[in-house]
């Protein structure tokens, strides 16, 4: 029997429960955000029906750090001392740990640079007394608070446009990348994707994201047997989490509902015209009815 205001069927609806630790396979290793779930017994709708899918549940540990291998880049050059390219190992960061790894780099590289923050303007410094800088290239645009595509002239000091931002990850992207799953993303330039929810990262590093859906956010799916799940969990760049290897667990649920023929608007665009055509009729009968009657009245 249905069990759930969306399952209008005689099919009862399906809870999936996923556990990274028991993932068929995982796709990234040690990165664990990207795995696949076989299921043993496949999940099918028969023809006159949809199947509907949403996640339900999900506890996700706060594993990742904020700098990552994907934004841990910085390029910075002096007219004297040259080019250094600095490279951040992944880790948690706040301004003051990541000042003092910026300054040991550009110490140990003997580039005469020194990074400062101010904690009034939440904002970087880069300076030299000795020559001219500049920033030729980061992958630490949002943490740093330089705007990305950006060039700036060289000049003994520059301060970032923008307040530094180490928060990391604003959000969890739930993706089931094997089913068509329809959803617009702006981190894909606003095409489709297969995001099924979006899970806000509300507290910190090393506590758990315990999410229960609080509104009915189901996705009809057009696909008609589900033998697995792709499952993967991506940041606020599109780029699968690193977790360290600590597992994560999501729970999903199948609803089934009825397929319903299409409506098309010239049924009844058809339908008002033929009223419309009855009526002018309808009149036209009564005015002749009218004129006859006069003419019957004229005679007498």
């Amino acid at each position: 029997m249905p069990n759930h205001s969306l399952n209008d069927t005689h099919i009862g609806s399906v809870s999936i429960y996923l556990d990274s630790s028991k993932a068929s396979v995982v796709q990234n290793d040690s990165d664990n955000s990207n795995c696949l779930f076989y299921l043993d017994n496949i999940i099918q709708c028969p023809p006159d029906t949809h199947i509907l899918i949403g996640l339900t549940a999900c506890q996700i540990p706060v594993a990742f750090y904020n700098i990552t291998n994907n934004n841990n880049q910085l390029t910075i050059q002096g007219s004297i001392n040259g080019t250094t390219n600095i490279t951040l190992p992944p880790q948690n960061y706040n301004t003051e740990t990541l000042v003092t790894e910026i300054n040991s780099q550009l110490a140990t590289a003997g580039n005469n640079i020194t990074c400062s923050f101010n904690s009034s303007t939440y904002k970087f410094t880069f300076s030299s007394l000795t020559q001219s800088i500049q920033i030729q290239n980061t992958t630490m645009n949002k943490e740093l608070g330089i705007p990305p595509f950006t060039i700036f002239p060289p000049s003994s000091s520059f301060t970032s446009p923008n307040m530094c931002n180490l928060s990391g990850t604003q959000s969890i992207y739930v993706m089931v990348n094997n089913l068509s799953i329809q959803s617009l993303d702006s981190r894909a330039r606003g095409d489709l994707n297969g995001v099924l929810s979006k899970v806000d990262v509300c507290c910190g590093f090393g506590d758990y994201i315990e999410f229960q859906q609080t509104e009915n956010q189901f996705y009809l799916i057009s696909d008609r047997s589900i033998s697995h799940f792709n499952v993967s969990l991506t940041d606020d760049n599109l780029e699968l989490l690193k977790m360290n290897g600590i597992d994560w667990s999501i729970s999903l649920t199948c609803h089934f509902s009825k397929k319903r023929l299409p409506v098309i608007l010239n049924d009844f665009l058809l339908e008002g015209e033929n009223t419309r055509e009855e009526e002018i009729k309808g009149n036209k009968l009564l005015k002749d009815l009218e004129k006859q009657e006069k003419k019957v009245k004229s005679k007498k």
